[in-house]
């Protein structure tokens, strides 16, 4: 069973540790702390009472900006992600926000997969905008427009 809180400072050492492992260009623990800091939508997964995946997210007026998500390998394709990502639609919806955007690797197939499963949308590309160790990689930029609870 996958159970989700916000995010601690505690936690940081371990979420940093995963982006490390997990991303290409991964974000260091003083940008996780900034985030904390900046009341940003901070999630951590638990699954079997483990740690085992992290999203955050940052709000600027009506929208809000999915800035990482990352599942502990052994608990890769088991929902953790989805939760997450559905986790942080629930939260636009009652928020009053509009829309959700993203950045996404072109050539990470599963993350575009799940993104496109729950209704994101590519926008554009944004060319170079991932530096990776074997050179430059382009962003999808991807988006969904949502209907917050209060218009329903």
């Amino acid at each position: 069973m996958i159970q989700l809180r916000p995010l601690l400072r505690s936690d940081l050492p371990w979420v940093a540790a995963m982006e490390a492992l997990l991303q290409p260009q991964p974000w260091n623990i003083q940008q996780f702390q900034e985030e904390l800091q900046q009341e940003s939508w901070c999630q951590i997964a638990l699954c079997a009472e483990q740690k085992c995946g992290y999203a955050l997210a940052r709000r600027l007026f009506d929208e809000i900006h999915l800035l990482t998500l990352g599942t502990a390998p052994p608990w890769q394709r088991q929902g953790v992600a989805r939760m997450l990502l559905q986790a942080l639609l629930d939260y636009a919806r009652h928020s009053a926000i509009t829309s959700l955007l993203l950045e996404v690797r072109a050539s990470n197939q599963p993350a575009r997969t799940l993104y496109q499963d729950m209704g994101l949308q590519i926008l554009y590309t944004r060319k170079s905008y991932y530096v990776l160790p074997s050179g430059k990689e382009d962003a999808l930029v991807m988006k969904r427009e949502l209907f917050p609870e209060s218009t329903i």
